[in-house]
């Protein structure tokens, strides 16, 4: 017998054959199904394949989104399968054969009697180690003439001994030689049953294993003739025999079934069977082969038998471990179309790392969209556009890839990519800052590319970041679920991205409180990543938000070299000649993106003030302090911590005995603190 075959086809795989050896058998896009089929239009728990309790097989679709064809015809229930039939998913064509069936093959359960030899296979292959040669060959075994009864234990022995081990070596050698390259279990085993019908009077030979209820059943089974076939078709085999064998790890040889009284193996007179052990001596299966001759076997058949079954177990486990790495291949394939290769590989190493349902962590997440994509539609035909899209797509990934990030998913001509999901990391934010240049640099290639082809277009990106605590999992229905992350933090980043103006990089304040904590811890920078700045551009009113989100934008390149030059920005640099952060120590007047800055004439003035807020790690606070130069609308003091801009102040003058509010809108870094720019909301004090 043997295990049903499916033979695979498709644009991204030439007749693959699966074997299916185990029940239900998933078939899907999924890395975990136990046949994948990498196409878009299969759904990742696509169809299922049952064992019948009559033995059969029956196919049966799990909802897909776009179904299974079976024969040309929709499943949309439990369906029986044929040797032969076709199964039809996406653009792939699954092929299902059955196994060649051995005729006639029942059981027989009494006890055996008679003549009856056991040895461990260890002992067995030790052949002849103690200096003692055993048995007689058969009449039809290849081996060596016995020495005389009276050259028993002298040099006639000794040559009986090699002669023997040089026969055996030699058979060996054959069926490894016409082995060595197969990878069908059924060819093997028929090459078994060559040998054993020429070194032996069998009639058939079998191979079984234990099931998944503890009772033997045969795989494959073969017959010496059309006679012989015939012949057995009503003689069952002894189960007792393959349960021992299996279950005690010995080799079996019975030669005299005569004595078996009311036995139902009516006309076999000598059986033997030996196990297959594997590497770790478990028990793969055995080897059984019966005759109809008296003495049809000898220890010297059941010494080769038990060799031979070793050698096949050790091409099961090969065969075996073959086809893992073909799976595990074509799982790192699907992964690595989504996740970084270090990712894959921890994925592949620890499956339970991966932890299914969704788990709360924290996650960068970022989004990225084509500027002016409607109107570049409008221009070109559709495959053009699917042409550049696919080229910006491509570089895009590996960009992400480079950087730690994974790819959740293509949104039309937009990308959302998650740095932290599924696996975390303290660099989080910092790589996902590094993406987002390198992807600005990627359209940069992609506009050089299209100018090369002589097309006149000029595409850009904006890019939205942002970092929060977010769900992450397989989330869907029972038809169709992905990975991805759901939160607020999320619908941030996707908003901060429809904000940002072409070439720009808008983050999130949780990211560059993460990215201030980095960097001042001392944060190591790789090489090739690139020098960045964030500079403040103050409360942005965003969808769904009740309050200001306050944004900060991305420097880096010629912009930070520009804007290094001038005194009007603070820049929170990333510095790799120096692992702490650093900034200017100039007063910072960000340019207003969403509201405008009043700038009045200052004048050095020292006033002392009480002023009360929140800091940037959301910690109250309030500080005595006096101004260091004052104007109508506000004044600059001095604080001995950051505060975000443009968070709300409450300011009071004990001189003045007056009390109001104010708006962070500016702030540098001197080495007494921070110094803090103050707008003044409603009547100014008289300084």
């Amino acid at each position: 017998m043997g295990w049903p075959k499916i033979i695979v086809t498709g644009p991204t795989v030439n007749e693959r054959v699966d074997e299916c050896r185990k029940f239900p058998l998933v078939i899907g896009r999924a890395t975990s199904s136990d046949i994948i089929v990498s196409d878009e239009r299969a759904s990742r728990s696509h169809a299922k394949i049952e064992a019948l309790p009559n033995g059969g097989y029956a196919l049966v679709d799990l909802g897909s989104r776009n179904g299974t064809l079976l024969n040309d015809a929709l499943v949309a229930q439990l369906t029986p399968l044929k040797d032969g039939d076709v199964i039809v998913i996406g653009s792939h064509r699954l092929v299902f054969q059955l196994p060649p069936q051995p005729v006639g093959i029942s059981y027989d359960d009494k006890p055996l009697s008679g003549t009856v030899m056991l040895q461990k296979a260890s002992e067995l292959l030790a052949l002849g180690r103690s200096g003692e040669v055993t048995g007689k060959p058969s009449s039809s075994f290849r081996a060596v003439t016995r020495p005389k009864p009276g050259e028993i234990g002298g040099s006639a022995d000794r040559l009986h001994l090699l002669e023997k081990r040089s026969q055996i070596l030699s058979l060996f050698y054959d069926f490894n030689k016409r082995v060595a390259r197969e990878f069908d279990i059924t060819a093997i085993y028929a090459e078994v049953a060559r040998q054993v019908f020429e070194i032996s009077t069998a009639g058939r030979v079998l191979i079984g294993k234990l099931g998944t209820d503890g009772l033997p059943t045969i795989e494959w089974g073969d017959y010496r003739d059309a006679i012989m076939q015939a012949t057995y078709a009503a003689i069952p085999i002894s189960r007792t025999v393959i349960c021992k064998v299996l279950q005690e790890r010995v080799s079996l040889l019975s030669r005299d079934m005569r004595d078996v009284k009311g036995t139902a193996i009516l006309g076999v007179q000598s059986l033997m069977c030996v196990p297959m052990l594997g590497q770790e001596e478990s028990p793969l299966g055995v080897i059984y082969a019966d005759s109809l001759h008296l003495d049809g076997f000898t220890e010297d058949d059941v010494d080769y038998l038990t060799g031979l079954a070793s050698t096949v177990a050790l091409t099961l486990e090969n065969i075996m471990a073959h086809e893992r790495l073909l799976h595990e291949a074509e799982a790192r394939a699907a992964y690595r179309r989504f996740l970084p290769p270090h990712v894959v590989n921890q994925i592949l190493e620890d499956p339970d790392s991966l932890q299914l349902g969704g788990v709360n962590q924290v996650v960068t997440t970022m989004f990225a969209d084509i500027r002016g994509f409607t109107t570049l539609s409008e221009r070109k035909s559709p495959q053009e556009i699917v042409a550049i899209l696919n080229s910006y797509f491509e570089q895009a990934a590996t960009a992400i890839f480079r950087h730690g990030g994974s790819l959740d998913k293509f949104i039309g001509d937009g990308i959302m990519a998650l740095f932290g999901a599924p696996q975390p990391s303290d660099r989080d934010p910092v790589n996902a800052i590094q993406a987002a240049i390198a992807l600005q640099d990627v359209i940069q290639q992609v506009n050089a590319e299209l100018g090369e082809r002589g097309m006149d277009l000029q595409l850009s990106v904006g890019i939205g970041i942002n970092t929060g605590e977010v769900t992450a999992g397989y989330i869907g229905s029972k038809l169709r679920t992905d990975y991805t992350v759901i939160g607020d933090a999320v619908n941030v980043a996707a908003r901060l991205e429809s904000n940002a103006k072409p070439g720009q990089i808008l983050v999130g304040e949780t990211t560059i409180r993460r990215l201030r904590d980095l960097m001042e811890s001392g944060i190591e920078f790789s090489e090739g990543e690139q020098e960045f700045a964030f500079v403040p551009l103050g409360g942005l009113k965003v969808k769904g938000k009740l309050n200001e989100v306050n944004v900060y934008q991305i420097l880096w390149g010629d912009d930070l070299a520009t804007a290094a030059q001038g005194s009007s920005t603070t820049l929170f640099r990333s510095a790799f000649g120096n692992p702490a952060f650093v900034e200017s120590e100039t007063i910072a007047r960000p340019q207003p993106m969403w509201t405008a800055v009043r700038r009045d004439p200052r004048r050095k003035l020292v006033v002392p003030v009480v002023v009360a807020g929140t800091d940037l790690n959301g910690n109250p606070f309030e500080q005595a302090t006096e101004t260091v130069d004052v104007s109508r609308s506000g004044a600059c003091v001095r604080l001995a911590q950051p505060v975000a801009i443009p968070s709300p102040l409450s300011i009071f003058v004990p001189a003045r005995g007056w009390r109001g509010e104010a708006v962070v809108r500016a702030i540098a870094r001197d080495p007494q603190g921070y110094l803090t720019g103050l707008e003044i909301i409603g009547p100014v004090p008289d300084w």
